[in-house]
């Protein structure tokens, strides 16, 4: 009787002890992990390309990376400031007689009369547009209906020039390797030979990206 008694005490204090490790197991970084997961489902990732054909690969050995990386510079400079100046009119701001336009109370980016651009508020990007938010007509810079290896690198390469100094302070805003990391899957996907990106050849490089649910 003393054995069986015994036996069921032992029991219940393992069931016990089993239930508290259960509990401290569903609060452990495991519910953190499945939190990570939940925010990354179905955001935009990079382009994930494959090995060059030969053809591929001689129009990525031959590529030209300063114009390249001259060119990404200039349309990325116009793309903050259109962003700034479009930030300014919806939030009525006016410029200033100094000929400098300043977001004001918004905590928006400025440019200063010298030409230069700051962000007053994160200094991170934010007066960038998502990646997700970018697509074929607007990386088109031109508007020739076609993209080139410096336009797709605005969406294809983790650039910012916001950090850790302004831009104007950072350019060239690309490194050789990134412009290398952009020209690699550039010509991967560009499967016609053109040395340009058509609207379904940047489609097969987005829909590489896109992380799975």
């Amino acid at each position: 009787m003393k054995k069986l008694m015994f036996t069921t005490i032992a029991s219940a204090a393992a069931l016990g002890l089993a239930a508290c490790g259960s509990e401290d197991v569903e609060n452990t970084p495991i519910d953190d992990v499945d939190e990570l997961v939940d925010a990354d489902v179905n955001e935009v990732g990079y382009p994930v390309g494959g090995e060059l054909n030969p053809d591929q690969q001689t129009a990525f050995d031959t590529m030209d990376r300063q114009a390249a990386s001259d060119e990404f510079d200039m349309n990325y400079d116009a793309i903050r400031t259109e962003r700034v100046a479009n930030a300014d009119l919806s939030t009525g701001d006016a410029m200033g007689g100094s000929g400098s336009m300043d977001a004001g109370d918004t905590g928006g980016d400025a440019m200063s009369g010298s030409g230069s651009m700051t962000s007053a508020s994160s200094g991170s990007g934010s007066d960038m547009p998502s990646r997700s938010a970018m697509d074929f007509g607007w990386l088109d810079r031109n508007d020739d209906g076609r993209l080139s290896v410096a336009e797709y690198a605005i969406w294809a390469v983790p650039v910012d020039p916001n950090d850790p100094a302004p831009n104007d302070a950072k350019k060239p805003y690309m490194t050789s390797e990134e412009i290398n990391q952009a020209g690699e899957t550039f010509f991967y996907f560009d499967q016609d030979g053109s040395t340009y990106l058509s609207e379904q050849e940047f489609a097969m490089a987005r829909d590489s990206a896109m992380t799975p649910s």
